[in-house]
C-alpha cells in the first residue's frame, strides 16, 4: 500500500467548479501529509485537431492560453487554503483519462471533481470497469458533497480486504477524525458490534490514537443506503476490487457507480 505521505498529490483540473472543490480538497490533504501537489490539466483540443494558436495580433488569446489560466487559478485557490503549499502544474496534450492514468504512475493519490467524473459516467463506465478509478496506479479520491463536514471518516466494511482498514486508520491519523464503520443491511446487530470490535482491536495495535467510535448497519442492501448511512461524515472509504478478468484493474460493480454519483461527501477508493 503507497503511504499516505509519499509522492506527489494530483488533481485533475477542469474548468467548473466542481473542479475547484477537488483542488481545495487536495490542498487540505497536501498540507496535512506534507506532500506536493501537481495539478494537470488534460488538453482534448489538439486530439480534435482544432486551431489552439493565439488570434492574430492579441496576446493572451487562444485555447491554450486559456488552459494556462485555468491552471494559474487552480494554484491560486490552493494557496488560498495554504500559501506555502508546494506546487506544480502542467498541460498535457490528450484525453483525460489516459492523461490522468499516465500522471497516476508517479501519484500518491490522484483527486477529481465529483462532476468532473460523473460527465464521463456514460462512457467510461462500462464491461464492469470505472475508467479512472480501474486503471490509476494509486488510490483515487473523487471530490463532491461538503469538504468542511467536521464528522468521521466512513469505513465501508469489506468482507475480505483489510488494506482499507489500515488506510482509513493513517488518514485518521492525519486529518484528526474518528471512523465509523459502515456495514451492509443484511448484517445482524450482533454481527455488526462484534466486528466493530474485531476492528477496533485490529488497528489499536498500529494506531492506538485513531478511536473507532461505532457502527451504522444500512437500512437497506442498496448503495444508496450506504450513502444514507455515512451522512455526516467527513469522508467515504470504499474498496475498489480487482477486476476477475485483468489483475491490474479494479472492477466497478453497480454498487461503487450508485456511490459515487451519490455520496455526499469526498469518497476515497482504495485499489485492493
Amino acid at each position: 500500500m503507497t503511504p499516505v505521505t509519499a509522492e506527489r498529490i494530483t488533481v485533475g483540473v477542469f474548468d467548473a467548479p466542481e473542479s475547484d472543490l477537488a483542488v481545495r480538497w487536495a490542498a487540505r490533504h497536501a498540507h496535512a501529509t506534507g506532500a506536493p501537489l501537481h495539478l494537470v490539466h488534460a488538453f482534448v483540443w489538439t486530439e480534435l485537431d482544432v486551431n489552439t494558436d493565439p488570434v492574430p495580433g492579441l496576446t493572451g488569446t487562444g485555447i491554450r492560453q486559456a488552459a494556462t489560466a485555468l491552471l494559474r487559478e487552480a494554484a491560486a485557490i490552493a494557496r488560498s487554503e495554504h500559501d506555502d503549499l508546494e506546487i506544480t502544474a502542467e498541460i498535457i496534450d490528450g484525453n483525460a483519462v489516459p492523461v490522468l492514468v499516465e500522471a497516476s504512475a508517479e501519484s500518491a493519490l490522484m483527486v477529481v471533481g465529483g462532476r468532473g467524473l460523473g460527465r464521463l459516467l456514460t462512457l467510461i463506465v462500462g464491461s464492469k470497469s470505472l475508467a479512472l478509478a480501474a486503471r490509476s496506479h494509486c488510490p483515487v479520491v473523487v471530490v463532491r458533497g461538503d469538504i468542511d463536514a467536521d464528522g468521521p471518516i466512513g469505513l465501508v466494511h469489506h468482507e475480505s480486504e483489510r488494506v482499507h482498514e489500515e488506510r482509513a486508520a493513517e488518514l485518521a491519523e492525519v486529518q484528526g477524525r474518528e471512523l465509523e464503520v459502515i456495514v451492509r443491511a443484511m448484517t445482524s446487530e450482533h454481527e455488526a458490534h462484534h466486528l466493530l470490535e474485531e476492528i477496533r482491536e485490529r488497528l489499536g495495535r498500529e494506531h492506538p490514537t485513531v478511536a473507532v467510535r461505532g457502527v451504522t448497519v444500512a437500512e437497506a442492501e442498496t448503495a444508496r443506503e450506504l450513502v444514507a448511512a455515512s451522512e455526516g461524515a467527513s469522508m467515504m472509504l470504499v474498496v475498489g476490487e480487482r477486476s476477475p478478468r485483468d489483475a491490474e484493474r479494479i472492477a466497478a460493480p453497480r454498487q461503487l457507480v450508485t456511490v459515487l454519483r451519490h455520496a455526499n461527501t469526498p469518497v476515497w477508493i482504495e485499489r485492493s
